[in-house]
């Protein structure tokens, strides 16, 4: 893919050829490294506030939407449906690939997360 030129500040440039140098690698390797780990940072900070917003508002879920999946958006309930699939279609549908929460109302509402990465399959949070 060919994305417009990226201005880099000079002492970053420096610095990322004499890692690059040193690390035997390319730049260029080193980029998309640091940028993909970047991403996946924020996709997990942003479904570490997801999580506190359902722990917030699972009271709330529990009592009107047991058993059911829940999207959590933007700390927002977005959608919800007895069906899991059929949620997560929506979702992929209206948010593309922005990381949007979807759980299982149970009684307790901390669980575990898997993170999906395009890298390893599954973290585990």
């Amino acid at each position: 893919m060919q994305l417009e030129q990226i201005a880099l500040r000079e002492d970053l440039g420096i610095q990322l050829l004499e890692d690059a140098e040193q690390s035997e690698t390319s730049v260029d390797q080193l980029l998309n490294q640091a940028v993909e780990e970047f991403l996946l940072n924020k996709q997990r900070a942003k479904i570490d506030g997801e999580v506190a917003a359902y722990i917030r508002l699972h009271p709330e879920l529990w009592r009107t939407k047991p058993g059911q999946w829940v999207a959590i958006h933007n700390s927002h309930l977005v959608d919800a449906d007895p069906d899991r699939v059929a949620l997560y279609r929506r979702v992929r549908e209206r948010y593309g690939r922005i990381p949007v929460l979807i759980r299982e109302i149970t009684a307790q509402p901390e669980q575990d997360i898997w993170l999906r990465t395009p890298s390893t399959g599954k973290i585990e949070k």
